[in-house]
């Protein structure tokens, strides 16, 4: 078969994601901020626009001299609309307290668990101007715990920013984005986001397997090699919706992973499939399921020992 097909192009547009995350826009309120909301507002409308996942989750949040929830997580698609309305009748003012937003972030994350999975959350931090001191410890602190909660942050810096600060507080330089040249740069943020968050599972090879028996797994999808480090991926089974068994890949690729599976012991089983990328901190989820069928006993082949297998 042709191997190349659906991925090995590092530098495919991606357009669309089918990945379910969970996105937390932090916004700054102030008068450089405010003065292009309508920009900021067609930026998280095309963001969610461009993830199809209908589980994908989005919360609105503004920080000042405080943190507040606009909307909270919801992967209702009305209430998103609704969520981004009320972003436009934000009035500016007060300090940048940015540890207030990112920690209304992580506080979601943390209460956000179905069924013990967390999903991947991604949280954008919009921000302008120079951070004090203390606040930017802060800051740096709260992004640091969200990443312990399995997130990954990004920081849009507007204006007067500080570069070297958000790139403590984002994951990395990487994940910094200067709007410098004014708001429409927002499509190639983006676009770059897109491209380092979005994972996805597409298929399991096999998808139905013999009871009993230990095999492997070929997971296809996009983005595995996005982890921040490639050994901290993890194939995770989630065993008849109860019991959930985790594994390391033997093979790492950005459109596949090869796992070894757990031996499921009767017919009739499935199991759901997961990738995490950080150890198991946080999820992919999918809607890829592998079966189990009955098999005919190996044992009746073992006794033809003249037959040459191909």
């Amino acid at each position: 078969g042709n191997r190349m097909q659906g991925g090995g192009h590092p530098h495919r547009r991606i357009n669309i994601c089918s990945s379910s995350h969970t996105f937390f826009f932090s916004f700054l309120r102030s008068g450089s901020v405010d003065n292009h909301w309508t920009e900021i507002y067609n930026f998280v409308e095309q963001l969610a626009h461009k993830f199809i996942s209908p589980q994908l989750r989005m919360s609105f949040i503004v920080f000042s001299t405080e943190g507040t929830i606009l909307m909270s997580l919801t992967e209702d698609r009305e209430c998103i609309r609704r969520g981004l309305e009320e972003l436009h009748r934000v009035h500016p003012g007060g300090d940048t307290f940015m540890h207030e937003g990112l920690q209304r972030a992580s506080e979601q994350i943390y209460y956000a668990n179905t069924d013990g999975y967390r999903t991947a959350s991604v949280i954008i931090a919009l921000t302008d101007g120079e951070l004090h001191e203390d606040l930017f410890y802060y800051a740096e602190r709260e992004a640091n715990r969200s990443r312990t909660l399995g997130a990954s942050v990004y920081c849009v810096g507007v204006k007067d920013f500080n570069e070297t600060q958000l790139a403590k507080i984002a994951d990395s330089k990487d994940h910094v984005f200067p709007v410098n040249d004014g708001f429409e740069a927002l499509q190639g943020v983006i676009d770059s986001i897109l491209k380092k968050s979005c994972i996805e599972i597409l298929a399991a090879e096999p998808s139905v397997i013999c009871a009993g028996e230990s095999f492997q797994v070929v997971v296809r999808g996009n983005g595995f090699l996005h982890a921040r480090n490639v050994d901290k991926v993890r194939c995770s089974f989630r065993i008849n919706e109860t019991l959930t068994k985790t594994e390391k890949p033997l093979i790492v690729e950005d459109t596949y992973l090869i796992c070894p599976a757990p031996v499921l012991q009767e017919e009739g089983m499935t199991a759901n499939l997961y990738v995490s990328m950080n150890e198991g901190l946080s999820f992919i989820s999918s809607s890829v399921t592998i079966s189990t069928v009955g098999c005919v006993s190996t044992i009746s082949r073992a006794f033809c020992t003249g037959i040459k297998t191909h």
